[in-house]
């Protein structure tokens, strides 16, 4: 009798796994609407829905360096209902930045990766510098009087580092989304962010200035901005990606699915073209690169987080 329930059991996952998916498809994004992890989702979710024969509807949850969002997928049944577009904050940066994280976010299964964001340095245009060099001098001229917006883990760490390379003071003040924190910047309650691709219309509209790029090569975007070695500064060895990941323990067929829907749409060139606007660096990746990426990623931040002198909050 055992035998012929685990039999029928066996046979119903099986069905089930081949007629996915059968209902919506909630993707969780840690960021708030409008941020370029959000555009960029949904730009994806849009595409996929129509070879997926179901719609994958973006659920945003920001806040706490995305254990909201986090803790949401990773309690979620791993049934590939519910899937994650997360970026190296919630998956890489999260164990170093935060000491009671509700789940271990290298237990996510990974899906697929997507890319990574061009960060870029950007200032109100009332503050008298034209260069991270400048930056700096204003800083050590004036302490106390530099506040820089950060939602994500990147735009938290670089302008740590930065400031503690160059001597220079300066205070990181959070935001649960980018376009928020980016608001406070253009009416100047802060002085200073890194902003995505997506809000680079802002620097071109002259609501602020940028400086220089924070990733290795200039970006199509901005290629009138240095980046970090043209601007005679250290380079930052973390990489900004976003990838899909699911709930732990998600069924291979279900995985292997939905990593075969993301690669294919990410080859489409409309969707490409829709995607680099916001300035993310595509890299399709399959599902074991993008978990090996997350894994190198987690020990970089714990390097970064120790030389910035960041403990755990």
């Amino acid at each position: 009798m055992k035998k012929l329930f685990a039999a029928a059991l066996l046979a119903f996952t099986l069905l089930a796994h081949a007629q996915y998916p059968a209902k919506p498809v909630r993707a969780v994004v840690a960021f708030g609407t409008g941020g370029a992890t959000d555009v960029i989702a949904r730009i994806i979710a849009a595409s996929m829905s129509p070879s997926l024969g179901q719609p994958v509807v973006i659920d945003n949850k920001p806040g706490a360096d995305g254990m909201i969002a986090g803790a949401e997928v990773a309690k979620s049944v791993p049934d590939g209902y519910t899937v994650f577009f997360a970026t190296s904050t919630q998956v890489s940066a999260l164990p170093s930045l935060r000491k009671n994280v509700p789940f271990d976010p290298l237990e996510f299964t990974p899906i697929g990766g997507i890319g990574n964001f061009s960060f870029f340095w950007a200032v109100h245009p009332s503050l008298p510098v034209k260069s991270l060099k400048e930056l700096a001098d204003y800083g050590r001229a004036n302490p106390g009087k530099l506040n820089a917006g950060s939602s994500s883990a990147t735009a938290t760490i670089a302008p740590t580092l930065l400031s503690r390379a160059e001597r220079f003071q300066l205070q990181v003040v959070p935001y649960k989304s980018e376009t928020t924190a980016l608001n406070d910047l253009i009416s100047g309650r802060i002085e200073l962010m890194l902003i995505t691709g997506t809000l680079a219309q802002h620097v071109r509209d002259g609501k602020a200035r940028g400086l220089a790029t924070l990733l290795e090569k200039r970006s199509k975007t901005l290629p009138e901005l240095p980046t970090m070695s043209e601007a005679g500064m250290p380079p930052f060895p973390a990489v900004p990606w976003m990838g899909l990941f699911g709930p732990a323990k998600m069924p291979r067929e279900v995985v292997e699915r939905l990593s075969r829907e993301i690669l294919a749409t990410l080859q489409n060139p409309e969707v490409r073209s829709r995607v680099e606007r916001q300035a993310m660096d595509l890299n399709p990746l399959p599902a074991d690169a993008m978990g090996a990426l997350a894994r190198e990623q987690t020990d970089v931040w714990r390097r970064l987080t120790r030389e910035a002198g960041i403990v755990p909050e």
